[in-house]
């Protein structure tokens, strides 16, 4: 099985520096532009089924890359929750809390601010779930190939369930609108293509 995962388009948070988590932040202009070049990398890819993010920049971005698709929206597929920082730039937060942040940061996990937040723990935990849950998505309905439309973060805590590395270490880097491909062969979980975007083929 095969489970193409797409990155949002840029969204305002995104241009702007600041934090969002699972706030309702819009895409930009550019972000829509850079989901229809998706639409048009994918064009000839078929899926069993779309899964999206219940989060508004995900569900923009779904829209302008599957206009003509039913998609199904799974809250698994959120961003880390640090909505209570939104936003709050990384300047905004280090003057809040200027001894803990930039380890908050590094390790992408802002549960050590106590606002609230999502620890990274949970989130590996929450991406375990979702692959998890593809794979009962593989035996029980036959499903062989899923589009999920995402978040950076979550996408680097699949990555590190597939690798067995902490959460974010090494980094896995995702562009906007950017898809990486796992696969399941039955046993395993494993990275098949990671970071792909129309702007670099």
């Amino acid at each position: 099985m095969d489970v193409y995962m797409i990155r949002h388009g840029e969204s305002q948070a995104n241009r702007d520096g600041t934090h969002s988590g699972w706030s309702p932040v819009d895409l930009t202009e550019k972000g829509v532009s850079q989901a229809r070049a998706t639409a048009e990398l994918l064009k000839k890819q078929s899926f069993d089924r779309v899964y999206v993010s219940d989060v508004k920049r995900a569900q923009q971005t779904a829209k302008v890359i599957f206009p003509n698709e039913p998609f199904v929206y799974c809250a698994l597929l959120r961003e880390i929750n640090n909505t209570k920082m939104r936003g709050k730039s990384a300047e905004d937060m280090l003057k809040l809390f200027p001894d803990i942040y930039p380890a908050c940061r590094r390790e992408f996990d802002y549960s050590p601010l106590g606002w609230d937040c999502e620890s990274r723990a949970h989130l590996r935990q929450r991406a375990g779930q979702l692959l998890k849950f593809f794979e009962n998505e593989r035996r029980e309905n036959g499903f062989e190939k899923i589009a999920a439309v995402c978040h950076a973060g979550l996408l680097g805590a699949c990555a590190a369930c597939v690798l067995d590395t902490p959460t974010h270490n090494p980094p896995m880097l995702c562009d906007n609108a950017s898809v990486s491909v796992l696969t399941f062969d039955g046993k395993e979980w494993l990275i098949k293509a990671w970071n792909i975007s129309a702007d670099k083929l």
